[in-house]
């Protein structure tokens, strides 16, 4: 199967985990950075970096349902008594069934806002474990 040739839409974007698509997520981001190092010489009227190791996290968000598996797993690996266990089983979908990024990962925080008035959201940080992958076959 090959990558699609239009843009993808959000509301077919989910995280996936245990290759279950996890419910009540609402969105999420991921960033990819390449460290540089300078190398400029005194006298060079412009800096000079050569490139250094590649990284990546980001963050997903939704409505907290601890009822839904998934959901819960996530929250069992940061709020318990050994926090900083590697999940090697997230996808970030990007249609719902195809294409996602990939890799392994450590939650690094988990926030709860329940607004009075309001849906009690959640948002979940992590770290990147490794090479990121971008993938048309989940």
């Amino acid at each position: 199967m090959a990558y699609n040739a239009t843009p993808f839409h959000g509301k077919v974007a989910r995280v996936e985990k245990g290759d279950t698509a996890m419910d009540f997520t609402d969105g999420w981001k991921i960033d990819a950075s390449l460290d540089m190092a300078d190398i400029s010489d005194q006298g060079d009227s412009w800096k000079t970096a050569i490139p250094g190791m590649a990284g990546w996290g980001g963050s997903f968000s939704g409505f907290v349902v601890l009822g839904n598996t998934e959901q819960k797993a996530f929250v069992d690996n940061i709020v318990t008594a050994s926090p900083g266990t590697k999940l090697t089983d997230v996808k970030f979908l990007l249609d719902g069934s195809t294409n996602a990024f990939t890799g392994n990962l450590y939650i690094t925080s988990y926030s709860v806002d329940a607004a009075i008035g309001g849906v009690v959201k959640y948002t979940f940080n992590f770290q990147g474990d490794g090479a990121l992958s971008v993938t048309d076959s989940a």
